[in-house]
């Protein structure tokens, strides 16, 4: 489901890009469909995960089926390693019994011609292109036809060990620099679109033992998580994320590949990181 917001948005959207020159022209917004909108509660506030099945159709439903039957509720990050990843679950990662079934790597796709692929930047340190589908930075192989999700900061992927086919409940958010090296190495699954900064309050675990917590005591814990579905429409917020696919986002990428202010006195090269574009949400009752 789609709609516009007028130039109220886009003024938000250009303070976010530090630039006044794109033109006032009216974004298409997207609104997140409720069975991929997740409300994560920690203590430093509510999470808004939007998840993404047409990457990772495979874990997105195993995630949802642990999420109704409220199984990450009460556990925490044990691992958490600052400027990296925030890893939660039940450690099943860590060789803990689980009765969870693993999930097929979900790596990459296929590329489809009728994909909305809104390109960033070509070449890319760690493709040969990057881009935005429906919201979601992502990178593709033209020669090999294949797409996938990056590893940016608010990023969800599910953990795993050595075995490409070996993830189960576990689940990390980029919390820091972005780990791009990871790309095509792990089911990249969903995004953070809204409450960041409560992901950002989560305990950091000691730096001697890979950020791995020692006293359980100093867990950050999930209070509850829960799918949009579930909770009665009259209750519920709608998420609406930014049409990465729409003219009024070209021109912002445009401004942001091209940093024409006053303010720099030596021009960056025109180079744009898919993982340094703001994407804004809206959130409504």
């Amino acid at each position: 489901m789609y709609r516009k917001y007028a130039n109220a948005v886009i003024g938000c959207l250009l303070m976010a890009y530090g630039s006044a020159a794109i033109a006032q022209e009216e974004l298409l917004w997207r609104e997140v469909a409720a069975e991929n909108l997740v409300f994560m509660e920690l203590p430093g506030g509510t999470v808004t995960i939007e998840l993404n099945p047409e990457f990772a159709p495979k874990t997105v439903q195993q995630f949802r089926e642990l999420v109704d039957e409220r199984f990450f509720d009460g556990l925490g990050f044990y691992r958490v390693i600052d400027g990296f990843v925030a890893q939660g679950g039940d450690g099943s990662d860590l060789g803990e019994l689980s009765d969870k079934p693993t999930i097929k790597a979900e790596f990459e796709r296929e590329f489809d011609e009728e994909m909305p692929w809104e390109p960033a930047q070509d070449p890319d340190l760690f493709a040969p292109q990057t881009g935005f589908v429906n919201g979601f930075p992502a990178a593709r192989d033209p020669d090999a036809n294949e797409v996938w999700l990056t590893h940016c900061p608010g990023m969800l992927a599910m953990a795993r060990n050595n075995d490409k086919d070996s993830s189960r409940s576990d689940f990390y958010i980029v919390i820091g620099q972005a780990p791009r090296y990871l790309d095509r190495n792990m089911n990249v699954f969903g995004r953070v679109i809204h409450g960041m900064d409560a992901v950002q309050k989560i305990e950091r675990g000691p730096e001697d033992n890979n950020g791995i917590f020692r006293d359980e005591t100093r867990i950050t814990r999930i209070r509850g998580m829960r799918m949009a579905t579930a909770i009665d429409e009259s209750e519920r917020m709608s998420a609406y994320v930014v049409d990465t696919h729409s003219p009024g986002f070209e021109d912002l990428l445009d401004a942001r590949r091209d940093r024409r202010q006053d303010f720099f006195h030596r021009k960056p090269p025109k180079v744009l990181d898919v993982c340094q574009v703001p994407l804004a949400v809206r959130l409504t009752k």
